[in-house]
């Protein structure tokens, strides 16, 4: 008799909680339009909004078989298809508005193109995450090169500042004018240059410590907690109070930091949000969803 009354008052105290429903998606398979020149988009490998509502896509087009690419042959093999530009340009609609990217004078392609984030100035900022893909790349949204940080290489060093190691995810701070870069597929860090000229600024490992490259066993949730980013270091992200989310997927986890590198120790549904997850990617709403959390 005692049961249903206790779950009736559970129910009350967590109803409040959710101020909105969850956002709700849905695949539209007709987006984006048909592409011009006989492109063919290959793996897609990070997507991102601009100021506009644009959106923007860096994609593979060395991921495009020989026989999905036969046009680009000479003689062609078949009337399509051609290997679209790395980056994208879309409208809500599904137009394509630009398209650019790839080696050009001045700064370093990368092996394997990932990650792609447009900044308050209307920047876009790409990575890659290939054997020796060591840096990012700043352009223009017409596809002007700007700023290298970093450069080519296989040797990783989590405390090298002059190189990367393989970045996955790049977010500038309006406030500062830095860019923060999740390092990486190779490295056990987070980063932080000047956005605009590239000077170093600071980094640090999991919990704020100083990262390591030492071996450490494979992730076991019934172990103690890693004291090290695993591999990759997948994404960062800055909320509105400043905070800074790192996704250690391997690790199954996200850590949250003030942008001194120091871990901050919020709750999260009665649990520290390092042990919350998953650590594959993450994103701040532009809606509460949320009312007096603890």
């Amino acid at each position: 008799m005692k049961l249903v009354p206790s779950l009736f008052a559970g129910a009350l105290m967590i109803a409040p909680v959710f101020a909105e429903e969850w956002p709700k998606f849905q695949v539209d398979p007709s987006w984006p339009k048909t592409l011009p020149n006989s492109w063919i988009m290959g793996q897609a490998s990070g997507v991102a909004v601009d100021a506009q509502d644009h959106i923007w896509v860096i994609q593979r087009p060395r991921s495009l078989t020989d026989d999905e690419k036969a046009a680009s042959f000479n003689p062609p093999r078949a009337k399509c298809c051609k290997p679209a530009p790395p980056v994208m340009e879309f409208d809500q609609e599904g137009n394509l508005l630009r398209a650019w990217g790839g080696p050009g004078q001045g700064y370093d392609w990368f092996e394997n193109e990932h990650g792609i984030n447009i900044d308050y100035k209307g920047f876009v900022w790409l990575g890659g995450n290939g054997n020796n893909d060591g840096h990012v790349l700043k352009f223009t949204q017409d596809g002007k090169f700007v700023l290298q940080i970093g450069k080519p290489g296989s040797k990783l060093d989590s405390n090298d500042t002059t190189k990367l190691g393989r970045p996955a995810s790049t977010e500038v701070d309006p406030v500062t004018n830095e860019v923060y870069i999740a390092d990486g597929y190779g490295h056990h860090r987070a980063i932080v240059f000047d956005a605009d000229t590239g000077a170093y600024k600071r980094h640090w490992g999991a919990y704020g410590k100083p990262p390591s490259d030492a071996k450490e066993p494979p992730y076991n949730p019934a172990g103690p907690a890693p004291q090290q980013f695993a591999n990759p270091v997948h994404c960062v992200k800055i909320a509105k109070d400043g905070l800074i989310y790192i996704c250690d997927r391997s690790n199954d986890r996200i850590q949250v930091f003030r942008k001194d590198g120091t871990l901050n120790i919020p709750r999260c549904a009665g649990l520290p949000v390092t042990a919350c997850k998953p650590g594959w990617r993450c994103a701040s709403s532009s809606r509460p969803l949320l009312e007096n959390p603890s």
